[in-house]
């Protein structure tokens, strides 16, 4: 399965669960498969819910469904990674980083992220954007992920190395 059918699996299992497979409103999921699914969800919205920016909260089921997107997609493009060295094997490190590939891999996907907001417009997205902001799309989605903590060595019960991972899928 390609990465971008993955990331549309993820997005649809969310916000589409109720259209079928030719776009047709009709629910098809069990009654005990939503259920299971949102309380699976619970732990993402809690987990977002209790970051803040400017001592503003943010809601974790608004941004709900891209989180669950931004989990799942690195946790996908990581696997994909892991299968392209498998069989390409592993690269050359880069010289005087000091960092593994792996490292980087996780680094890579930080830095797409990296941005700048005055507080009115950090307010402004918080109030109206889907996506939790930059920081924690990485914060989030990093400290649930077990092979970020292994590469980096990330003690045990540390901020980014909480005991209670969030895991969707």
């Amino acid at each position: 399965m390609s990465c971008h059918k993955i990331l549309t699996y993820f997005i649809i299992s969310f916000k589409g669960r109720e259209y079928d497979k030719d776009g047709n409103l009709r629910p098809w999921w069990k009654n005990s498969s939503v259920e299971a699914f949102k309380r699976q969800t619970q732990c993402m919205v809690e987990q977002y819910g209790n970051y803040s920016i400017n001592k503003e909260p943010l809601n974790g089921r608004h941004t709900l469904g891209e989180n669950i997107a931004d989990n799942g997609g690195l946790k996908a493009a990581y696997k994909a990674y892991v299968s392209w060295i498998k069989k390409n094997g592993e690269e050359a490190t880069l010289p005087a980083l000091g960092m593994t590939n792996h490292q980087l891999f996780f680094v890579g996907f930080a830095q797409v992220w990296c941005a700048v907001r005055t507080p009115e417009s950090s307010h402004e997205g918080v109030i109206t954007d889907p996506h939790s902001p930059s920081r924690f799309r990485v914060i989030g989605t990093i400290s649930n992920s077990k092979e970020f903590s292994k590469h980096f060595g990330c003690k045990a019960d540390a901020p980014m190395n909480p005991k209670h991972k969030c895991e969707l899928w």
